[in-house]
């Protein structure tokens, strides 16, 4: 949208101007502070696009009839035409002020979906190639590759949108089992000294492919490990979910993708990986007393994850008949 403003509008910069509460959005939106770092980020190699911070600054809902009142008082030489998506064009007449507001200030749209929205409003339209990507795709970890990696390294460092990633893939039961993992891998980090932010990413993504279907795995562990194949299926989501998380979702660390690949059976003696498979076994939300093995892993990260490994095995070897490993 910006690039077409730039080159259709003639304009000299294109402002972006972050809402600190948008008034016709029913979501939450993510706090003030990371919108405007990310897009800081952004358009850091675009000189002629800068982020402007008056709604962030200001309390209560942000109206655009107020924000174009103070732009015109503070820059009085600038000749301001504010830029929507088509989308906003069919609700404009719910805008506060809108007629005033449409006098105020020229509005160019940018049909993003090839749509030339009908208005009574002086709006005029530029055309843009259209992306197929939309931000509730980016907030749900899809298309993931129209994401610049540094900003996909302010998500992670951050926290921002990567619960859905997951909540997105999963079963409710398997995303809260992932949360409650995330937590208690981050907390037997810690108590070991290691990262607790890449512990508790570790954590997090470690079942993201557990509802993938088998036939969409194979071609993954054909591709990566194919001597895994010969494992149980209920196994593959580990093998594929390290390469998932470091290909699909960015997350380049080849610990986290160590941690993820060994999980099940525990086969890592990298203390991260120790950590994410004594907290997927531990969980307390798996419904058995695993109070004494988890105070033993705060304690002693390598003593627990011995133990907690003994008692994997003799779990498998009573149930050998319909378990290979417990995940």
């Amino acid at each position: 949208m910006a690039h077409a403003a730039l080159d259709q509008l003639e304009a000299d910069e294109v402002w972006f101007i972050p809402a600190r509460q948008a008034p016709l959005k029913s979501r939450q939106l993510t706090p003030g502070e990371h919108r405007k770092a990310m897009l800081e980020i952004a358009l850091k190699h675009e000189p002629q696009m800068r982020v402007e911070t008056c709604e962030l600054e200001r309390e209560g809902e942000s109206f655009t009839i107020d924000t174009v009142r103070y732009l015109k008082k503070q820059y009085p030489d600038c000749d301001f035409t504010f830029l929507v998506g088509n989308d906003q064009v069919e609700q404009f007449h719910k805008w506060k002020e809108a007629d005033a507001l449409a006098r105020l200030v020229k509005f160019a749209a940018v049909a993003r979906d090839g749509r030339n929205v009908k208005t009574k409003y002086p709006i005029h339209f530029i055309h843009m190639d259209p992306v197929q990507v939309s931000s509730t795709e980016i907030r749900t970890g899809n298309r993931l590759n129209y994401v610049p990696q540094e900003l996909l390294d302010y998500f992670y460092a951050n926290r921002l949108y990567c619960k859905d990633f997951v909540k997105s893939r999963v079963p409710d039961r398997r995303y809260m089992h992932s949360l409650s993992v995330a937590r208690l891998t981050e907390e037997f980090a810690l108590a070991a000294g290691l990262d607790g932010q890449q512990a508790w990413l570790t954590g997090l993504f470690h079942d993201v492919c557990k509802a993938m279907p088998v036939d969409r795995m194979r071609p993954w562990l054909e591709a990566v490990c194919p001597e895994e194949l010969t494992m149980h299926p209920a196994a593959w989501h580990s093998y594929v979910g390290a390469q998932v998380t470091d290909r699909v979702f960015g997350i380049h660390d080849p610990r986290i993708s160590n941690a993820i690949f060994h999980h099940v059976k525990g086969t890592s003696d990298d203390p991260l990986a120790m950590c994410v498979f004594c907290a997927d076994k531990l969980d307390p939300l798996r419904g058995y007393d695993s109070y004494d093995l988890i105070d033993l892993c705060r304690r002693d990260l390598k003593a627990g994850f011995e133990k907690c490994r003994a008692s994997n095995r003799e779990y498998v070897d009573a149930h050998r008949k319909d378990a290979v490993w417990t995940n």
